[in-house]
């Protein structure tokens, strides 16, 4: 059983998630406005959020961009009819973990909340790795320094994570954009790149050797 947060303006979409999520025992509490969705975070902790964009008081895109900000990790699935390649990207540099364009099908967004759900309860390696300068606990959902903790977005860890399985490996852009951020592996975009070089920034700090290595023209390596 997970804790729902449903933020969406469309009464009979919202009626339909909600009858569909309780049947597989969630508990899924709605908002159907930005107004309401703050008095409902400060009131209630949640395993996840769908995001509707399109909202009467607000952009949902504002909305994830700020949660990530102030350092939530909750998975985020945004649901928009804004289907262009431009708009998924868009919605995962923000913060999101997953995006699905209206309309949809519902055993597809059931197949994609239990696959966040199943990715958020995942222990991970069961160990805190240290990568460079930096101390990830991947179960704890936790990293940092010598110097304090480091904030990374839910998307940040799970990039760590599939590189972390692969270690050593060289890992193609179009293996991360397919199998991470479940974009079409021949989408033209430079969010591997924007990630790989804010993620480097992390690991590397103070360091002359290489841990995240770029392999010019196949992807990227990590080196533990």
């Amino acid at each position: 059983m997970a804790r729902i947060l449903l933020i969406e303006d469309d009464p009979t979409l919202v009626l339909s998630l909600e009858v569909a999520l309780a049947g597989l025992d969630h508990q899924v509490r709605s908002c159907r406005t930005l107004a309401a969705v703050h008095d409902t975070l400060a009131d209630h902790a949640f395993d996840l959020i769908l995001l509707d964009l399109g909202l009467p008081d607000g952009d949902g895109l504002a909305l994830c961009e700020r949660l990530r900000a102030r350092g939530s990790i909750v998975p985020i699935l945004m649901l928009t009819a804004r289907g262009t390649v431009a708009a998924r990207v868009d919605g995962l540099a923000a913060g999101a973990d997953d995006y699905l364009a209206k309309p949809f099908e519902l055993p597809e967004l059931l197949a994609r909340v239990e696959a966040l759900l199943r990715r958020r309860r995942w222990s991970g390696p069961g160990q805190v790795v240290q990568l460079g300068a930096l101390a990830v606990d991947f179960q704890g959902r936790e990293a940092s320094t010598k110097a304090g903790p480091v904030h990374l977005t839910d998307m940040e860890f799970r990039v760590l994570e599939y590189l972390v399985d692969r270690a050593g490996e060289v890992v193609s852009r179009a293996e991360l954009l397919e199998r991470v951020w479940r974009l079409s592996p021949t989408s033209r975009t430079r969010t591997v790149d924007v990630f790989m070089s804010r993620l480097r920034r992390h690991v590397e700090v103070g360091r002359v050797a290489k841990i995240l290595v770029t392999v010019r023209g196949e992807g990227y390596r990590l080196l533990i």
